[in-house]
């Protein structure tokens, strides 16, 4: 004989609830790292907190692109102006030509550029100036007094400098803003050392203004 078995639910009972494991030492280094990643994206808003238009900060802040402007790489504040050691060719017009750094030193640019500054601290401009004008001459002499045609940039550089008669050691200073808008004289400068191309360099110590600077590159 049969036994009748029982009917079954149309609906299963979901399980009973389990407490929540407890936090681990490994979520709690989990929940602190995601909370710097967002204070660190949401720093740059500390900004735009208070009064902030006004002073020399205002410029930045009505031209600002956040959110990367405000990070400190690209805003960290470094004055208005800065003072630049470097090396300047001058024409016989007195058009200003910046030689190639690798008349000097056979590094990149930015290590070229630390070189002559070390140079401009330890009062070697003028050793400075005399590799540059040697460089020069020496280009020159392989040129054999042709004036470079090509239209590529090497042309055209080798084009400019066979112009360069003297060869400066300038601390030049900058204006970001002037520069920036396409006015590329400093606003006054120290000549420190200067070599004819193909002559003998000398220490000097003399300064230009604006004025000045403005007057010998429209003449």
């Amino acid at each position: 004989m049969s036994v009748p078995l029982a009917p079954r639910p149309l609906i299963d009972r979901p399980p009973a609830p389990t407490a929540a494991p407890e936090p681990t030492a490994r979520d709690a280094w989990a929940i602190g790292l995601g909370a710097a990643a967002v204070a660190v994206a949401l720093w740059p808003l500390r900004a735009y907190a208070g009064s902030h238009l006004s002073g020399t900060d205002a410029p930045k802040f009505r031209l600002d692109s956040f959110p990367l402007s405000t990070y400190p790489m690209f805003s960290e504040h470094r004055g208005r102006s800065a003072h630049v050691p470097h090396v300047i060719g001058l024409t016989a017009e007195g058009e200003r030509v910046i030689p190639h750094h690798r008349h000097f030193g056979t590094g990149g640019l930015n290590q070229t550029r630390k070189q002559v500054a070390r140079a401009f601290r330890r009062g070697d401009a003028a050793v400075v100036v005399q590799d540059y004008a040697d460089a020069l001459a020496r280009q020159n002499e392989a040129l054999g007094g042709a004036v470079p045609t090509g239209s590529g940039p090497g042309s055209t550089r080798r084009r400019r400098e066979a112009a360069i008669v003297t060869v400066e050691a300038v601390r030049s200073r900058f204006r970001f803003d002037e520069y920036m808008a396409g006015q590329r004289l400093p606003q006054r400068e120290q000549v420190l050392a200067r070599c004819a191309v193909g002559g003998r360099a000398e220490a000097v110590q003399e300064r230009r203004d604006a004025a000045q600077l403005g007057r010998e590159a429209g003449r």
